[in-house]
């Protein structure tokens, strides 16, 4: 037996001689055009204590050929030593990279021996190394690349020998390859493509059973996602993209990192496992996951901040227990009809079983390469996310058919209480139905009264809008903004029937009263106009001379009437002309009624014969409407307001004809001394009716803009003005006992803070004897104050400054001023031609107010020497007095 060893020491010597070492297993580089696995070419020495420098190494008799293709060592102590020798047989200088096969290296070197002058190679000290590996920051590597990576350039006939220093706390795995550099390009580009691809479908994976764990609230697809997550840090680690693309810096974590994450990957998939197969109903199994993952948790930390030599093969023992006892527990949740238990097993085992095999690979106890490490990784990844997909999908489908048969079964319980509740209330059905058909119709009249009214507000709106836009363009601004104000009033008088409405007043009556029946065609006739001008259309107005001037109708309805009949008109006829006629049909006895006849006509498309039955009713439209806005129920309002006001509605139309629209409606005749004042008040001018000098007026408005109105107004009539921005400022106001009291304080009654009515308190305590006048939005509940004070008068908006000017010269017993009297002259007041004077008496006889201001305007205007009849006349037409007016005009004689 000594005679062996001796031999092996001599054979030793013999092959750490340079000479025949490095020229017996020369590499040719000339023929690598990818990769060649050069470690069975090269020599090993193993140095456990890590401690041999270069030259010693290289003096070392313990040089040995590597029996293996692949040298697996596992968790190995110490640093391994690789020999071989490089040659370029070719005519040119040939660069190859050499590269070791794992990313995990901790610490690798590589030596280029310079040849001696004597063509020998050198066995001492060498250049410094070319350095790789974890330990190592990236940006150091002479070729960046994940895994250890040297270049080699030869020239032609040179021949070199290298040697390779590899030390690693990790799974050592010590293949040698080299690599022609564009081929290593291209097959890195591939691997990231790849690795890209499983990362992308992976996170989207753990997207969608997020979401799912967050929407059914399931605990296993939240720790499916989790797991997910870890796996793919684990393999990134594992194949040093963790290093490449992260921890470039290096550092003894990158070593740690694949077992610390394994580990914990482990606990992830035991504890989604356990919460998807529900194996707390089996008792034995409940308390041993529970130690499973105690006894996991510890050793990952162990792992990630302990000594990883002595833990990393105790972290990868106990993940294989762990999983050996997770395929019994499958297998046994499988035999109880646990669910998902067999899709668990048969989804996970196998992708199981090629990790194990590449662990014992890795291990060293299995000596065959099954794959490359991206390879394995890739087809790994691929494995479970087809595996993970079907688990997530079944899954989902699982708890989703739970969830409906959970809704069936809520479903059904629900049923089952109403049929037992509607038995229960029985005898109450008859009486809470009566109650229904009494709210219904309730309801019907109050939303037909709001459609009503809707679409009636189109056509004042329409009018408003367009002598706006002429108002801005140009023209007689007196005149459009008389026109303006009245579609305005129009409006006002909708929105406060609505009002009025919403507060229980019945108002689906007719409610006739005396009216300027001429003035109400006109102001309808010019909002007719404005429809008409929408669409390049002529409007004509054309009124019967015989038509009285006061007739009893109801003003509101008639005008809605109309405008809805002029806006059809408008809407169907372009560059044609509208038309709207009155006439009058006087009665021939007593116990007859005198009719007025309107007529409204256009030349547009018209109806055809099999539509005209139809369109009287609710949302029906002809096929020409069917391009217009609306809902169809203009002609429904007509109809039913015509019924209502005793009258009848005739229609004549003819496709490319035109339409005529016919209204007889009973009007009785009424005189003047019927009228109310403020039906023929037309002017909208701030005229100063008192004088408010020497007092204080107390503002109370929130809206900015109506307190500055409200203080710019009242200051041209003398007032002396204090505005407050809502009522909590105007009571701390009132508190101030050394500032001076207000006359009068002139609130609105919503407002922040305090409400007029909490106002009105603080002025009777603070103030008694001052009025308090309201000016609201609303009178809902703002007549009185909570102590039963009640307002001095009370007045709504939008502002009308006559009536403003009427309450408060009530109030403060104020007069109007008198202009200073100028002495009238004592020749005749000189006179406007004739011709002047018979268009105002053929205005008065009309009853035409709105024109007779227009032409009052036109006589200052156009006869300035006839100052003085112009000022009387001027004050008939304010008062409303037409008779003075008339007399004015005549002439004696």
């Amino acid at each position: 037996m000594h005679w062996r060893r001796w031999l092996r020491a001599m054979l030793w010597m013999v092959l750490a001689l340079p000479l025949p070492v490095s020229g017996a297993q020369a590499i040719g580089l000339a023929d690598i055009t990818g990769k060649r696995v050069i470690t069975p070419q090269l020599l090993i020495l193993r140095d456990r204590e890590a401690a041999l420098a270069l030259a010693g190494a290289l003096a070392s008799p313990t040089w040995e050929a590597i029996p293996a293709p692949l040298l697996k060592e596992g968790y190995s102590t110490g640093a391994f030593w690789l020999r071989g020798e490089l040659r370029n047989d070719s005519a040119h200088t040939v660069t190859c990279w050499l590269g070791m096969g794992s990313a995990r290296l901790e610490d690798v070197r590589l030596w280029l021996l310079p040849p001696t002058a004597d063509g020998h190679h050198i066995d001492g000290e060498a250049a410094p190394p070319l350095q790789a590996g974890t330990r190592h920051p990236l940006a150091a590597r002479a070729v960046l690349s994940h895994v250890p990576l040297f270049p080699v350039t030869l020239v032609p006939g040179q021949q070199r020998q290298f040697v390779l220093r590899v030390r690693s706390d990790s799974l050592l795995d010590l293949e040698v390859s080299l690599w022609e550099p564009a081929a290593f390009r291209q097959e890195e580009g591939r691997e990231l493509a790849l690795q890209a691809l499983m990362l992308g479908l992976s996170l989207l994976l753990v997207t969608y059973a997020l979401i799912q764990g967050i929407v059914w609230r399931d605990h296993g697809f939240v720790l499916m996602a989790g797991w997910i997550v870890s796996t793919l840090a684990f393999i990134c680690s594992f194949q040093g993209y963790l290093y490449r693309y992260l921890l470039d810096d290096g550092g003894p974590w990158l070593v740690q990192a694949p077992a610390t994450l394994g580990c914990l990957m482990t606990l992830l998939y035991l504890r989604m496992s356990y919460a998807l197969v529900e194996l707390r109903r089996l008792p034995p199994w409940k308390w041993l996951y529970q130690l499973m993952s105690v006894g996991l948790a510890a050793i990952t930390l162990w792992t990630a901040l302990g000594p990883y030599r002595q833990a990393a093969p105790l972290a990868n023992g106990a993940a294989a227990l762990c999983y050996l006892l997770w395929i019994v527990s499958m297998l046994h949740g499988w035999r109880h009809a646990l669910d998902n238990a067999r899709l668990l097993l048969l989804s996970f085992a196998l992708a199981w079983v090629a990790m194990l095999a590449k662990m014992l690979e890795l291990n060293g106890l299995l000596t065959e390469s099954l794959l490359p490490d991206w390879h394995f990784a890739a087809l790994f990844q691929l494995g479970l996310l087809c595996m993970t997909s079907l688990m997530v999908v079944g899954r989902a489908l699982a708890l989703h058919r739970k969830h409906e048969q959970m809704q069936w079964a809520m479903l059904y319980m629900r049923v089952r209480e109403q049929l037992k509740l509607e038995q229960t209330v029985a005898e109450r059905t008859l009486a809470l139905s009566e109650a229904l058909q009494a709210a219904d119709q309730a309801n019907c009249a109050k939303t037909g009264f709001l459609t009503r009214i809707s679409h009636d507000l189109r056509t004042p709106l329409t009018s408003i809008l367009g002598f706006g836009d002429m108002l801005q363009g140009g023209g007689d601004p007196a005149a459009y903004g008389r026109i303006i104000v009245r579609s305005a009033r129009h409006m006002l008088a909708m929105v406060n029937d609505l009002i009025d409405y919403a507060h229980g007043d019945q108002l689906d009556t007719p409610q006739p009263a005396p009216l300027y029946i001429h003035a109400l065609l006109h102001a309808i006739g010019q909002e007719g106009a404005e429809l008409a001008r929408r669409q390049g259309n002529a409007f004509s107005l054309q009124i019967d001379p015989a038509l009285p001037a006061v007739l009893v109708l109801d003003a509101k309805r008639l005008h809605r009437i109309l405008g809805n009949l002029l806006d059809n008109a408008a809407k169907y006829t372009r560059h044609g002309r509208i038309g709207l006629r009155a006439c009058w049909h006087a009665a021939g006895s007593a116990q007859e009624t005198d009719i007025i006849e309107i007529e409204v006509s256009d030349n547009g498309c018209g109806i055809a014969p099999r539509y005209q039955a139809r369109i009287f009713e609710p949302f029906e439209r002809a096929d020409a409407d069917r391009n217009q806005p609306g809902i169809g129920m203009g002609l429904a309002i007509v109809r039913q307001w015509i019924t209502r006001m005793g009258g009848q509605i005739v229609l004549d139309s003819a496709p490319g004809r035109g339409t005529r629209m016919q209204l007889r409606l009973p009007a009785p005749l009424a005189g003047e001394h019927d009228l109310a004042r403020h039906h023929v008040q037309e002017d909208t001018r701030m005229r100063p009716l008192i004088d408010g000098s020497g007092h204080l007026v107390l503002v109370v408005e929130d809206n900015p803009e109506i307190a500055q109105l409200l203080g710019d107004q009242l200051s041209r009539l003398g007032f002396a003005v204090e505005t407050c921005a809502d009522g909590t400022a105007a009571i701390a106001r009132m508190e101030q006992a050394a500032e001076a009291v207000a006359d009068l304080v002139l609130t609105d009654y919503l407002m922040p803070g305090a409400n007029g009515a909490q106002v009105l308190q603080a002025a009777r305590r603070r103030w008694p004897g001052v009025p308090v006048l309201l000016l609201s939005a609303t009178l809902n509940g703002g007549q009185a104050g909570a102590g039963g004070e009640h307002f001095d008068a009370c007045l709504l908006k939008p502002l009308n400054f006559l009536e403003l000017q009427d309450a408060m010269g009530r109030l403060l017993g104020l007069t109007r001023p008198e202009p200073a009297a100028s002495p009238e002259p004592a020749a005749p007041m000189p006179l406007p031609p004739a011709a002047v004077l018979q268009d105002a008496l053929a205005l008065i006889e009309l009853g035409a107010v709105s024109d007779l201001l227009e032409w009052c305007e036109t006589l200052q205007r156009e006869h300035p020497h006839c100052t003085v009849f112009h000022r009387r006349a001027a004050r008939c037409i304010e008062q409303g007095d037409l008779v003075a007016l008339e007399t004015l005009c005549r002439p004696p004689g």
